[in-house]
């Protein structure tokens, strides 16, 4: 289950945070692959089964325990084994800073990530699913709680990075090779509602097919224009770029699966004709979606 317009946002010294969703979900469908905006982190932990992340070209394998975190522009796709699919908690959320950036250390080592993947202890496990017991049951005080767990889970992440940092050459987790700093001083912008993040991402990646201009304008509220200027300003990418990216991506996906043709996989992806989507796909990937699979 994904819960989404919980109207919640909380500060921790002067970086103030905005939760766009929460989830708890059985992961039976891929997820092609895709981006956040420039000031937007997702929190990733597995509480069991198995599959693949693909991340800015490199591949891990997830397992029960693994914890990933997917920052700004951190292109990522993941796939559940089909014989042992994952279950993940989710926690998306919107970073605003002041502009010249915060001047905790703590969160500086935090929004400095833009991607993490390793083993996290039981410590992110509970407040996860605690987390969920709070949204689900709603007790009394349940808002101050949520809070209260969302700023203690950010302190336990920040102290993950700065252990598996400090731990590098002798642990499992990732290498420098596997993580990326990131400017953490961004404007402290804001899109006129705090779900338009969610909006857009979920828009391309599960509407890939259907979604246009004006359809994403309307899901906004928002002209054609405007809406075009904010997928460059937070996104550095057009509407047409973002659409071509999903489909390309979806287009992976189904091509590896193995059971489709290439002529199913077109149709599935809203081109005219499979000759369409070969010359697309060729033109984007630089080989033919035969030779691909």
């Amino acid at each position: 289950m994904k819960y989404r317009n919980l109207d919640l946002t909380f500060s921790m010294d002067d970086v103030t945070f905005t939760v766009l969703s929460i989830s708890n979900e059985q992961m039976l469908e891929p997820i092609p692959r895709h981006s956040h905006s420039r000031n937007s982190y997702e929190l990733h932990y597995i509480s069991y089964g198995y599959g693949t992340l693909i991340a800015d070209d490199a591949t891990y394998r997830i397992t029960p325990g693994t914890f990933y975190m997917t920052g700004p522009q951190v292109f990522h796709e993941q796939v559940s084994d089909p014989d042992d699919p994952m279950r993940e908690y989710g926690v998306y959320l919107k970073v605003s800073l002041p502009r010249k950036g915060t001047k905790s250390e703590l969160l500086r080592g935090f929004l400095k990530q833009s991607f993490f993947f390793g083993p996290a202890g039981i410590e992110v496990y509970e407040l996860m699913k605690h987390l969920i017991g709070e949204i689900e049951q709603r007790p009394e005080g349940h808002r101050l709680m949520l809070s209260a767990l969302l700023q203690e889970l950010i302190v336990e992440i920040a102290r993950l990075y700065r252990t598996t940092s400090a731990t590098a050459n002798e642990s499992v987790a990732p290498s420098s090779s596997n993580t990326r700093a990131t400017d953490a001083h961004f404007p402290n912008t804001s899109l006129p509602d705090d779900q338009t993040y969610l909006i857009i991402e979920e828009a391309f990646l599960y509407n890939y097919r259907d979604i246009t201009l004006d359809s994403l304008a309307g899901l906004l509220n928002l002209s054609r224009r405007q809406t075009e200027r904010l997928l460059l300003q937070h996104y550095n990418k057009t509407f047409l770029q973002k659409k071509k990216e999903a489909r390309m991506s979806a287009a992976c996906i189904l091509l590896q699966a193995g059971d489709k043709s290439i002529a199913s996989v077109a149709y599935e992806l809203g081109y005219s004709s499979p000759e369409h989507f070969t010359h697309a796909f060729k033109n984007y990937y630089h080989v033919a979606p035969s030779s691909y699979r």
